[in-house]
C-alpha cells in the first residue's frame, strides 16, 4: 500500500513540475484553441441567424428569389440583402476581435509589458496613418457603405466601368462578379460613383423601330397588346409592378420610326422582362404584317 502511495506521490510531483515548467506554452495553446473554437461558434451562430432571417422573409413572401417579393417588396428585399451584407462584415469583425484579444492574452503570458506595448502601438498607428491614408480611406468608406445600405451581397451594381453582382462586401475591398465570370476586387476608397439596380424598383425600356410609312397608332396598339398578354403570364406576372406604357415617338429618321415602351418591374427583373417583350413583339408583328426596321430593303450600294 505504501508503494502505491509512493508511486502516486511521484507521479503527482512530476505532473506538478511539468505544469510549473511548461505553464506558459500550455496557457498559450489553451488560448489558441479557445480562440479557434469561439471564432467558429460565433461565426456559425451569425450565419445561422442570417440564414434564418433570409428564409423567414422569403417564406413569408412565398418566393425563391429576392426580386420576386410582392408585399412591401422594397422593405423585404433590402432586409434580405442588408442581413447578408452585415453577416459578411460581421464574420470579419468577429475574427479580428478574437485575434487581437488572443494576441494580447498570449503576450501577457510571455511577460510582455502590455502598457508600454499599447503606448508604442498607438504611436506606430499614428505614424502609419500618415503613410497608409489609402487603407484608412478604404476602411472608413467600407464602413459607411455598409451602414448606409449603399449596396449589399447579391445586388446588381455598376461601379465605374465594372458591372456585375456583389459577392462579398468587406471592410476594405468589395468583390463584384461580372457577367462573363470575372471576379473584380474593388477598393472601397476608390468607389466614388455607385449605381445599384437592386434597390426599390426597375424599369424595362424597349425601343421598337419600324417602317415609318406604316400606321404608327396601329403599331402602338399591337405593341401594348403584346406586352400586356406576355405580362399576364405566370412567368412574368410577379416580376412587374406596373402596366406597359407607350411614351410616344422617340425618334424618326428617313423611313425608320422608333417607339418607346416602358414597364415598371421588380428590382433586377427589368432585363428579363425586356428580353421577353422583344421576343413577343417580333411574333405579334409578323401576325399583324408590321415591318421592323431590320426587315426593310437596303438601298442600292448596300448602305443601311
Amino acid at each position: 500500500m505504501e508503494n502505491v502511495d509512493g508511486v502516486e506521490e511521484v507521479v503527482g510531483n512530476a505532473f506538478q513540475d511539468f505544469l510549473t515548467l511548461y505553464h506558459v506554452p500550455i496557457a498559450i495553446v489553451i488560448i489558441v484553441i479557445l480562440a479557434l473554437v469561439l471564432n467558429w461558434l460565433l461565426r456559425r451562430l451569425l450565419m445561422r441567424t442570417v440564414t434564418h432571417v433570409v428564409r423567414g422573409v422569403k417564406k413569408a413572401q412565398d418566393v425563391d428569389t429576392t426580386s420576386e417579393m410582392r408585399a412591401a417588396p422594397y422593405v423585404s428585399a433590402r432586409a434580405v440583402q442588408r442581413t447578408r451584407t452585415l453577416g459578411t462584415v460581421g464574420r470579419a469583425v468577429i475574427t479580428w476581435v478574437i485575434v487581437v484579444i488572443s494576441l494580447i492574452l498570449i503576450l501577457g503570458q510571455l511577460g510582455v509589458n502590455l502598457g508600454a506595448l499599447l503606448t508604442s502601438a498607438g504611436i506606430v498607428a499614428a505614424g502609419l496613418a500618415f503613410g497608409a491614408q489609402n487603407i484608412v480611406k478604404d476602411l472608413l468608406n467600407g464602413i459607411f457603405m455598409v451602414f448606409e445600405d449603399q449596396l449589399g451581397v447579391g445586388d446588381v451594381v455598376k461601379i465605374g466601368t465594372i458591372s456585375g453582382t456583389v459577392e462579398d462586401v468587406g471592410i476594405r475591398v468589395t468583390q463584384v462578379r461580372a457577367i462573363d465570370g470575372t471576379l473584380w476586387f474593388i477598393r472601397n476608397g476608390e468607389i466614388l460613383t455607385l449605381g445599384n439596380s437592386s434597390q426599390g424598383w426597375g424599369q424595362a425600356v424597349i425601343d421598337v423601330t419600324v417602317d415609318a410609312r406604316q400606321d404608327l397608332s396601329h403599331v402602338s396598339d399591337v405593341t401594348l397588346e403584346a406586352a400586356r398578354e406576355l405580362l399576364r403570364s405566370e412567368k412574368y406576372a410577379r416580376k412587374v409592378t406596373g402596366s406597359p406604357e407607350i411614351l410616344g415617338l422617340e425618334s424618326i429618321y428617313g423611313d425608320r420610326a422608333t417607339l418607346r415602351l416602358t414597364v415598371k418591374t421588380r428590382p433586377e427583373a427589368q432585363w428579363e422582362v425586356q428580353r421577353g417583350i422583344r421576343a413577343e413583339l417580333r411574333s405579334k408583328f409578323r401576325e399583324n404584317n408590321i415591318t421592323l426596321a431590320d426587315e426593310l430593303p437596303k438601298p442600292p450600294g448596300g448602305a443601311a
